[in-house]
């Protein structure tokens, strides 16, 4: 049995531009070079055209831009439960946003240097073996 032709031609139709979307997409994750503010993300120099870390930056951020809830909520099922969806959202989050704003926030983050007065760490020297009684 042969469906009817216009449901035939919808079907097709439906297809190709799935099809057309998928490359699409593909071409953007991969042959496309990295925008500046891609670059700056993720630390690269003028020159470099596709720096390490763009593939997975950008389908972080196409995962956080178009389904956050959901992509946390499946990356949580795929770790066996071990991370929370909160944290994985969080994780996808910080992934799209690029490493190198991740450790400037890192860097915003004072730490106090240690005080002066602390008597300094005794250096002992040598193996030091236990001896049991037997």
């Amino acid at each position: 049995m042969r469906l009817p032709l216009t449901l035939r031609i919808a079907y097709h139709g439906f297809r190709a531009g799935m099809t057309g979307l998928l490359v699409a997409l593909i071409a953007w994750l991969v042959f496309i070079p990295a925008t500046p503010q891609e670059r700056a993300a993720l630390g690269a120099g003028i020159g470099q055209e596709r720096p390490v870390g763009l593939p997975q930056m950008r389908m972080a951020r196409a995962l956080v831009h178009f389904a956050p809830d959901r992509a946390a909520r499946m990356l949580s099922r795929a770790s066996n439960g071990e991370i929370s969806p909160q944290l994985a959202g969080m994780l996808l989050r910080d992934l799209a946003a690029g490493p190198v704003q991740r450790k400037e926030a890192f860097e915003r983050v004072v730490v106090a240097p240690p005080e002066p007065d602390q008597a300094p760490a005794r250096q002992v020297g040598g193996a030091k073996f236990l001896r049991t009684d037997n």
